[in-house]
């Protein structure tokens, strides 16, 4: 729990400065989702963070890469269930921006 009394207390400002903003948001998404008060942990912060540069480096590796890759029709069992999905996903959002 975050108090200024016990020293732990950050600003916006500060904890954006110290986690970035995706960092940020990912430990405030984690921060609780039930009646109880939110807990912000700092681990979760870093660890988002860590995840994010990880993910933003094997995406660089995969263009890097990208000559290496798969190429031609979409024709396997396994194509055709992504693209269904990916189909039935763009579906979803669309009926749930109309509501």
């Amino acid at each position: 729990q975050m108090s200024k009394s016990t020293g732990n207390f950050l600003t916006l400002t500060q904890a954006v400065d110290k986690f970035s903003a995706d960092g940020m948001r990912l430990a405030l998404a984690d921060a609780g989702d039930t009646v109880e008060d939110a807990n912000f942990v700092e681990a979760m912060a870093d660890a988002g963070i860590l995840r994010l540069y990880t993910w933003v480096e094997w995406v660089k590796e995969m263009i890097a890469n990208r000559d290496s890759l798969r190429s031609g029709p979409a024709s396997t069992f396994n194509d055709r269930v992504f693209a269904s999905e990916m189909n039935a996903g763009i579906l979803k959002t669309e009926q749930n921006y109309e509501k």
